[in-house]
Parts: C-alpha cells; sequence; structure tokens
C-alpha cells in the first residue's frame, strides 16, 4: 500500500508546488476546480468509481484547511489553497495583478466546500454556488453542471453525450490527474464514451486563432493544407502550458519530424537552424 506522501507526490500534477501557478491564470485554476468537482458529482454516483470518490474528497480535506500549497496534498486540494487560502499565493499565477483583483471579488464558500466534501450530497445546490463563487461563464461547463446534477434521470444516449463533452475538458483542464485517470477508466469499462460529439475545447481553441496570410501559407508548405490550424492550435496550446488532444498533435507531426532529421543531421544543420530562426525572429520585430 503507498503511503500517503507517495500517494499525492503521484497525484499531483497540476499544482504540487507554489512555483507551478506561473503557468496558469486565476481564471484557468477556478475552472480546474470546478470540472473537478463537476467530475466527483458524476462519479459519486456510479458503482465502479463511488468508493474511490469517498477516498480522493477524504484526502482533500486531510489537512482540515486550504490555507496553503502543500507538496503533500492532492490537486484539489492545493487549487482550493489558490482561492481560498492565503492571497499572497496568487502573486505566483501567470496574471498575478488581475489574480489579486479577481480574488478579492470573488469569495469561495469554504464550509459549503467542506460540508460536500464530508457528504457529498445535494449536487445541483452545491455546484450552483460554486459556478457562482469561481466566476464560472463557460456555458457549456454549465450544462454538464445541469446533465450531472440529474445524471439518474437521463436516457442512455443523453449519458453518453454528457461524459463524452466532461471527458473532453477534463482532458483539455486536468489531464495526468487522479481525477482525469479515473473518468477515462470509467467510460473506457462503461463504454460511456461517443465519437460523433463535437469537442467544444478544441473548437474554442481554432476559432481564438489569427493567421497572417504568409502565415497560412508558411504552414502549408510545412503540414500540408489539412493541417494548418490545428498545427497552429498545437503551437498555442503548448505556450499556454495546456494539454494537447491527440488529432491536434498528429497535425503538427511533420513539423516534429523536420526538426529531429535536422538534429539527427549533425551540428552544422542545427547551427544553420539556429541561424534562420534569429533571422525569423528578427523580421517579426
Amino acid at each position: 500500500m503507498l503511503t500517503p506522501f507517495i500517494k499525492y507526490v503521484a497525484e499531483g500534477r497540476v499544482v504540487r508546488r507554489a512555483n507551478d501557478l506561473q503557468r496558469y491564470t486565476f481564471q484557468e485554476i477556478c475552472e480546474k476546480i470546478y470540472l473537478s468537482f463537476l467530475t466527483l458529482s458524476l462519479l459519486k454516483n456510479l458503482n465502479l468509481t463511488k468508493n474511490w470518490v469517498r477516498s480522493y474528497a477524504r484526502d482533500t480535506m486531510t489537512y482540515g484547511t486550504f490555507d496553503k500549497i502543500r507538496y503533500t496534498a492532492n490537486d484539489l486540494h492545493n487549487m482550493l489553497a489558490v482561492v481560498d487560502g492565503d492571497p499572497e499565493i496568487t502573486k505566483k499565477l501567470a496574471n498575478k495583478n488581475s489574480a489579486m483583483a479577481l480574488r478579492q471579488r470573488q469569495s469561495v464558500p469554504t464550509l459549503a466546500v467542506k460540508r460536500y466534501l464530508r457528504l457529498l450530497n445535494s449536487d445541483y445546490e452545491f455546484l450552483s454556488i460554486m459556478e457562482k463563487a469561481l466566476g464560472i461563464s463557460n456555458s457549456d461547463y454549465k450544462n454538464l453542471r445541469r446533465a450531472i446534477a440529474n445524471f439518474s434521470t437521463l436516457d442512455g444516449r443523453r449519458k453518453k453525450i454528457t461524459v463524452t463533452r466532461l471527458l473532453q475538458a477534463v482532458r483539455s483542464k486536468l489531464s495526468g490527474t487522479d481525477i482525469s485517470r479515473h473518468l477515462e477508466q470509467f467510460s473506457r469499462k462503461a463504454d460511456y464514451e461517443l465519437d460523433n460529439v463535437v469537442d467544444a475545447e478544441s473548437t474554442k481553441a481554432t476559432t481564438d486563432l489569427s493567421m497572417s496570410g504568409d502565415e497560412l501559407n508558411a504552414y502549408r508548405l510545412l503540414v500540408g493544407p489539412a493541417n494548418i490550424r490545428r498545427a497552429k492550435m498545437a503551437v498555442k496550446l503548448a505556450q499556454g502550458g495546456k494539454s494537447i488532444p491527440a488529432n491536434v498533435v498528429v497535425a503538427y507531426v511533420p513539423i516534429m519530424n523536420m526538426i529531429d532529421d535536422i538534429a539527427n543531421g549533425g551540428f552544422a544543420f542545427v547551427r544553420l537552424l539556429q541561424s534562420i530562426h534569429t533571422r525569423a525572429k528578427k523580421r517579426r520585430k
């Protein structure tokens, strides 16, 4: 049996220490917390995962408070510390100035969080409170809240759509966490993931892209016309420290192969690539 220390180190993939926060904005942490509670609210009602959810909730409450980030705490505990602990923690975030302002305006209902983690009931009421407290405005997540709170009343098709949409969001925002792994395991065992549901996370990332004509033509030469926007999206997601969907990674593979060939070609080819990169950066200024 794993000791608590080893178990938490293995699980803590989003925030393990305060310095990890520089990869995220305050709003991103809030979304990750909300998605964590959405997932726990779903999995607690399912035979395959309900015992794990109770254990995870107890682990989140191990220290009795969310006053600071702890190396031995799980992800949900440490993310709650960002919005409910020492306000100085927000200075570690990527948007520290606006994060401080948001933290002052948004008050997390600590007692409601602790009560939910102890009792795991009143899902709709609790999720509605957290949605408002965390400033969640994403309409897809709001729809998930309604569906998950009433999951037992949904028909089979609607249940699969709900789980699939939640999987898409969790893969984008909570990849590699224990919460993500258990949702993936449940969906595979119960065959709850659908292939024909539009990925709202990838769609949003694509619509946020802006590319000049020269850039479009350049990417067309590098990855082919069918992969242009997905290849650019891979760069944007990586720069933001976010997980990259498999179909987006595949679109960028031609560039990866090119770089790998240059590296295998030896020092002279690498220096030539670096020289071209330096010239390209100067031209952009």
